[in-house]
């Protein structure tokens, strides 16, 4: 049994100094730089001890905006010290978008690392603090910390009590992004059991370049600096390179990042004649004992690819609000499938509709955000909660996910059809950038293609479409089949909407931008 203590984040940030041999590795200014965590503890608290002079106190909210960085570290456990509550922005977030959450959020400040985003959040009356080397005349975080070094008075880190410690939004897929508050204690509970399962402690070496602002970063990011992990802070441009220099025993990825480092372990063997296991060492390291992929589903091909080669890769499932849900774990995979309910909750499908409904003692989200005030949600472990996917249990006891309640549409004769499916064989048959399949006024089902203007491959013609849209509708039933369609020469983004801050798409948004107003072609005939 791995040990919850210590049990707090503030126990945990209390004990870094007792950790001199455990360490974080990342770059700056180009060169690679190690930190120890006695020196990660003092610096958080001389950048705490400056946020205090700049009036952040217990309960204050403050906005933490910017990609994986030592940085965003340094002021997440500042934020933790003076006993404010961050609120954690996505880097990628269009700036208006990123200004209209911290407002919502109550910020009095916010940590950036984003130059073009300082003029925006001053003008929404926010104390600005850049994360990185300064920008104009907005201080630095390493400007701040070179301040509170001359200050004459240690300082004492606040009590927290036992409230949450962060804000964070849901992902925006299904309607407008929510704020929730976050607790640390299901988290840590989470990671306690992930440590079981999957065997690993304080003598491994986590690899983190996903966004700190997603939870689940964080979740590993904490529960590491409790047990004494040591951390590589990379960047997708750096994953290889910090993976093979640095031999990282942990790894986290999203599908997108897995699949780009599938193919340069392919285009290695081919090049250098070399079997796909020895290939794949060579992308990400030799010393791995587990590759964590989540956030959307995997293509179950290339997991089984990986696992021929040898590498030990696991698909997990959870949602930002009520946290983990299933696991693949050792001994227990099974490709196409995010594993079995995690061993700490159940999960059932509701027999009516079939979505996907999970009981747990460990939802991470603790209370909702209504401007200043926190409004705890009751908390009933045999409660079900509804996921907002729909799925299915097999005999075996692994859980599949088909998709989120909203890829699926009902047709007039009463039958559903899952929508991610049509879009993902209509997308590689036209070679779209993405589609999005809907209900056009005539309740036919019509396919919005879009396509990138800047690509090789450019926008295809519409005649070009349709005529492989027919053969795409060969292989379906007559109900799933595709009716009508629309080319669009532009991309879906974060900046119009549509897209999340994670790259997921925001249906409700592209067919409120994009479908409404579609010139709709029909896919049988020339009009």
């Amino acid at each position: 049994m791995i040990s919850t203590r210590p049990c707090s984040l503030t126990e945990i940030v209390a004990a870094m100094p007792g950790k001199a041999s455990s360490s974080l590795l990342f770059r700056r200014d180009g060169t690679r730089t190690s930190v120890s965590y006695p020196e990660c503890h003092r610096d958080a608290l001389l950048l705490a001890a400056a946020l205090r002079q700049r009036g952040v106190t217990p309960g204050s909210r403050v906005a933490v905006h910017g990609a994986t960085s030592y940085e965003w570290v340094l002021a997440d456990l500042a934020l933790l010290l003076t006993g404010a509550v961050s609120v954690a922005l996505y880097p990628s977030a269009p700036n208006d978008r990123t200004v209209t959450t911290a407002r919502a959020a109550d910020c009095r400040m916010v940590l950036t690392d984003q130059a073009e985003c300082v003029t925006a959040f001053h003008a929404a009356g926010l104390d600005v603090v850049f994360l990185g080397d300064g920008a104009d005349a907005t201080p630095s975080v390493a400007a701040l910390i070179g301040e509170a070094e001359n200050a004459p008075d240690a300082f004492k880190p606040a009590n927290r009590g036992n409230g949450p410690f962060t804000i964070v939004s849901t992902s925006g897929t299904l309607s407008e992004p929510k704020l929730f508050a976050v607790h640390s204690a299901p988290l840590l509970y989470t990671m306690d059991r992930f440590a079981e399962l999957y065997g690993f402690d304080g003598r491994d070496r986590l690899l983190l370049y996903l966004p700190l602002s997603h939870l689940p970063q964080r979740m590993l990011l904490y529960w590491g600096l409790g047990q004494g992990l040591d951390f590589v802070l990379s960047d997708p441009a750096h994953i290889t390179t910090d993976s093979v220099d640095l031999s990282p025993t942990l790894h986290v990825a999203v599908p997108r990042s897995l699949q780009h480092l599938h193919k340069r372990a392919q285009d290695i063997a081919r090049r250098q004649g070399l079997g796909m296991t020895k290939a794949y060492a060579s992308v990400f390291g030799t010393a791995l004992k587990a590759v964590f992929v989540g956030s959307a589903p995997t293509d179950p091909a290339l997991l089984t690819e990986l696992h021929a080669g040898g590498l030990p890769v696991y698909e997990v499932y959870g949602t930002t609000e009520l946290g983990m849900i299933g696991l693949n774990v050792p001994g227990a995979t099974q490709p196409g499938t995010v594993g079995r309910p995690i061993p700490w909750g159940d999960v059932t499908t509701d027999a009516a509709t079939g979505e996907i409904l999970v009981r747990t003692p460990t939802p991470f989200r603790y209370g909702e955000v209504l401007g200043p005030r926190i409004v705890p949600v009751v908390q009933n472990p045999n409660a079900w909660w509804p996921t907002g996917d729909a799925g299915a249990v097999d005999a075996d006891g692994y859980l599949t996910v088909y998709g989120r309640m909203r890829d699926f549409v009902a047709l007039p004769n009463g039958e559903k059809v899952f929508l991610r499916s049509l879009e993902e064989s209509a997308a590689a048959a036209t070679g779209a950038g993405l589609c999005a399949v809907m209900k056009t006024e005539a309740s036919r089902l019509g396919a919005l293609l879009f396509f990138d203007p800047a690509s090789p491959e450019g926008v295809r013609s519409e005649d070009e479409c349709r005529a492989l849209l027919k053969v795409v509708n060969q292989r379906l039933h007559p109900w799933e089949r595709i009716h009508f369609f629309s080319v669009v020469a532009a991309m879906p983004s974060a900046a119009d909407g549509c897209m999340t801050e994670t790259a997921k798409p925001r249906r409700h948004k592209i067919e409120e931008i994009y479908g409404t107003g579609a010139q709709w072609l029909n896919v049988r005939e020339r009009p």
